[in-house]
C-alpha cells in the first residue's frame, strides 16, 4: 500500500476496513471503554477517564482492523486496549506532560504501540521508542503514521 497522502486516501483506507461516514457502534464502544478503564486501574495507573473526542473516535471506528504498508504484520486494530503491562503509567505520564486527558483508541498489532487522543482531539502515538505527535485529527494522524517522519510529542508538553 502506498503512503496515505490525503484525507480522501485515509477515508478510502478506512472504508476498505468497513468504516463508513456516520458509522456508530455505541454498545461495543461503551463496553470496550469500560473494560479499558477497569484495566487501567488494575495496571496500577489510577483513574482513566475517556474524553469526548476519543469516545467519538472509538464509537465510529471500533472493531476495524486494517493493514498499513507492505508488511503483512503491520495491522492497525481500532480498539482502546492497553497493550502491555505498565502501559497505564506511560499513558498517565503523557497526559501529565500534555496537561490534557488522553485515552487509547487503537493500536499497532505488530509492536503494541498505542494511538491516543487527547481532549482537544489531537492524536499521539505511544511506542517503545518514545511518544510521538501524529496530528490534530484522524486524517493528519494516519497520513503521518503511514510513513511520514513524525515528531516527538515533547513539543506539545506543557512543562
Amino acid at each position: 500500500m502506498p503512503l496515505l497522502q490525503s484525507p480522501e486516501a485515509v477515508d478510502a483506507w478506512l472504508t476498505r476496513a468497513g468504516w463508513h461516514p456516520g458509522r456508530r457502534c455505541d454498545d461495543l464502544a461503551a463496553a470496550a471503554v469500560a473494560s479499558t478503564i477497569e484495566e487501567f486501574g488494575l495496571d496500577g495507573g489510577g483513574v482513566l477517564e475517556v474524553n469526548e473526542p476519543a469516545l467519538r473516535f472509538v464509537r465510529e471506528h471500533i472493531g476495524l482492523e486494517t493493514r498499513l504498508g507492505a508488511n503483512p504484520r503491520h495491522i492497525v486494530s481500532f480498539s482502546p486496549l492497553l497493550t502491555y503491562k505498565g502501559a497505564s503509567e506511560d499513558i498517565q505520564e503523557l497526559a501529565d506532560a500534555l496537561g490534557k486527558k488522553v485515552f487509547p483508541v487503537a493500536y499497532d498489532r505488530d509492536d503494541g504501540a498505542m494511538f491516543l487522543v487527547d481532549e482537544t482531539g489531537r492524536f499521539f502515538y505511544q511506542h517503545w521508542s518514545g511518544e510521538y505527535f501524529l496530528g490534530y485529527d484522524k486524517h493528519a494522524a494516519f497520513v503521518a503514521y503511514s510513513g511520514r517522519p513524525i515528531p516527538f510529542a515533547d513539543e506539545h508538553y506543557t512543562w
